[in-house]
């Protein structure tokens, strides 16, 4: 059965309400959610976005338990309840998963949270236990091992065992949960689970772009993208030149749009805006947007005020996209810039990195 727009409303307030630095989670659920409601929708994200605790403080009522006050919604306090009670069959089941582990045992604040964005909010049905099985279980890898036993009578046989071994790599993680638990997590809900886990586990907002974040192994962002033969559209250069208006201007994910502050997506968004096309609030939103309308470019035809994407670890967004900036020409891009804390005009950099192109023109 689909969400209902509450629910889903509820699950976009969870998101904001555990990272406050970005739109994680905002810009994204809004897609999912007819254009006739979005204007009603943003309203109700500020408030969320303004009552932060109140979502954090459902975080640590799921996971660590506690009174839930009596000034919490009715519905959240069922959505609390009905989580809680997810959790111990989970518990149950993990219980039984370590009891045969090999190395590490699995996070289970990382199992708790992906199964809460997945189903926080949302009308879930009915799960049976071999569904908290399939689900536990994707979070680890099964295999057979021998080992030599020696019997009663002193004499030695070999014996098949099975042990389970933690997933590390979290690609490989949410792979394994789409094809052994029958589930695919969106970007959105994956970007989720990684906010819900640092903010339960560590009580603290995920990190991002800039930030310093481990426990991701073999990525590559890069994923293989259609390029179309786009004309060259007329206002790139006036593009190009409202981003070098902005040279020097602060860089501030908080306080982006207010007074100079800028950050990356701020500057793509209102540099296009003064040229009467509007994009979506975040780098990886805006790429989203020039995919599914035809309008990515190869490499090698950048032009003057196309737009530049880079991808430096995952995030749960998408394409896992951290990072856009404005091609300037000559090599060159114009970008606000978290590690130099403003907008700065350089050389393309970290070519291995870049994952996307396109000309919202």
């Amino acid at each position: 059965m689909e969400p209902t727009t509450a629910a889903m409303i509820v699950k976009a307030a969870i998101a904001a309400g555990t990272n406050k630095r970005v739109w994680t989670g905002i810009g994204s659920v809004l897609a999912g959610i007819c254009i006739p409601f979005i204007l009603a929708i943003l309203c109700i994200l500020n408030l969320a976005s303004a009552a932060s605790d109140y979502n954090r403080e459902a975080v640590r009522l799921t996971f660590h338990g506690g009174n839930i006050p009596i000034t919490m919604s009715a519905d959240y306090k069922d959505y609390i309840r009905r989580m809680q009670q997810s959790f111990a069959q989970i518990d149950v089941v993990m219980d039984e998963i370590d009891s045969v582990a090999e190395g590490d045992v699995q996070d289970r604040y990382l199992v708790k949270a992906v199964f809460y964005s997945l189903y926080f909010g949302g009308d879930r049905g009915t799960l049976e236990t071999s569904d908290y099985h399939r689900f536990s279980e994707s979070f680890v890898n099964f295999e057979e091992r021998t080992r030599m036993v020696t019997q009663e009578d002193g004499t030695q046989s070999e014996e098949v065992y099975q042990v389970s071994i933690a997933i590390k790599d979290r690609v490989e993680l949410f792979e394994k949960i789409k094809t052994h638990y029958g589930v695919e997590a969106t970007y959105e809900q994956q970007s989720n689970a990684v906010n819900v886990w640092h903010l339960a586990k560590y009580d603290t907002t995920a990190p991002q772009e800039g930030d310093e974040f481990a426990g991701w192994m073999n990525w590559n962002g890069a994923v293989h993208i259609t390029c179309y033969d786009l004309p060259v559209g007329e206002v790139g250069d006036k593009v190009v030149e409202l981003a070098m208006s902005r040279l020097g201007h602060p860089y501030s994910q908080t306080h982006r749009g207010k007074n100079t502050y800028v950050d990356c997506s701020y500057l793509t968004l209102w540099c296009y805006r003064q040229v009467g096309i509007m994009l979506p609030g975040t780098a990886a939103e805006q790429a989203r947007h020039l995919v599914e309308n035809n309008l990515t470019i190869a490499k090698v035809d950048l032009q003057p005020g196309d737009l530049v994407f880079w991808s430096y670890r995952p995030n749960g967004r998408f394409m896992n996209i951290t990072h856009v900036g404005v091609y300037a020409g000559e090599g060159k891009v114009v970008d606000a810039s978290s590690s130099q804390g403003k907008v700065v005009y350089r050389n393309m950099f970290d070519e291995d990195k870049q994952v996307l192109y396109g000309r919202p023109q």
